[in-house]
């Protein structure tokens, strides 16, 4: 037991020693890019607003249409870091991070264009083409050259949602709707939002030289909800969307995965 002891706290001095000497992840300002891809998921739904009201009897209520789905789509990402990060004591980590990036994520939550001649008037869609954000990184180095963190971020992008109508067939399709209806309902409708959004991870960077480092990081972004797109129904034919507007609605999450490559000065 005595031996085991002593080989153990024998282990333990050699290992201190050998962080002490061979930390290459020692404080300091980096930067530095990355790639990857991220799953970007829609909770999609939309309703007919001033549903009309026939002469049997049935109320405005019993007329909406009313449609939810779930929709996801992988894309790539790229982007680059900047941060200071600092060891504390035998392996303790802070640090905080800037980030940017280009995000090619694109949703279609609803497309109805390869319906029948008569129908198919409108394919809704939420995209985003860029992103920033700050990170908080907390972490412990498990080895002196390999670092296992977690990030609290907040990040911002603006996401767009659009309801693109099929122009041909509203207008070809027979019906009581007049000129300037079935023009109103031809054209493109959208909103945007570019709210701050929560975005906590996970990472492991390992240093291949003093300074240089690889990276692999995952995230979860709680985006954001686009509400109350109002779309111009009136020049749809009679039974295929009742009322005057087509009210969507979006809720955004996304997966991102990233390998990254950095410098620490």
């Amino acid at each position: 037991m005595r031996k085991l002891t002593t080989a153990l706290l024998a282990a333990a001095a050699i290992s201190g020693a050998a962080f002490a000497e061979g930390n290459t992840a020692s404080s300091g300002f980096y930067l530095g890019a990355n790639a990857g891809v991220a799953n970007t998921n829609v909770k999609y739904s939309f309703y007919n607003a001033n549903g009309l009201v026939g002469g049997n009897g049935y109320g405005a209520s019993s007329y909406q249409q009313n449609f939810k789905s779930d929709s996801g789509k992988m894309a790539g990402i790229f982007g680059a870091f900047a941060g200071y990060g600092m060891v504390v004591g035998q392996g303790a980590y802070f640090g905080g991070e800037a980030y940017v990036g280009l995000d090619s994520s694109k949703v279609a939550t609803y497309d109805d264009s390869a319906s029948g001649s008569a129908t198919g008037y409108f394919k809704s869609t939420v995209k985003r083409t860029n992103y920033y954000g700050l990170a908080a990184r907390v972490g412990y180095m498990v080895t002196p050259s390999t670092l296992a963190y977690i990030r609290l971020a907040v990040e911002a992008g603006k996401w767009t949602a659009q309801v693109v109508p099929d122009s041909a067939t509203i207008t070809a399709t027979q019906n009581t709707q007049t000129p300037a209806q079935q023009a109103a309902s031809n054209q493109t409708f959208s909103k945007s939002k570019n709210a701050l959004s929560f975005a906590p991870g996970l990472g492991l960077e390992a240093y291949i030289t003093k300074n240089m480092f690889l990276r692999a990081e995952y995230s979860y972004l709680f985006g954001p909800k686009i509400s109350g797109l109002d779309q111009n129904i009136t020049g749809f034919p009679n039974g295929i969307a009742n009322g005057n507007d087509m009210l969507h609605s979006y809720k955004i999450t996304q997966h991102q995965f990233k390998i990254g490559v950095g410098y620490k000065f």
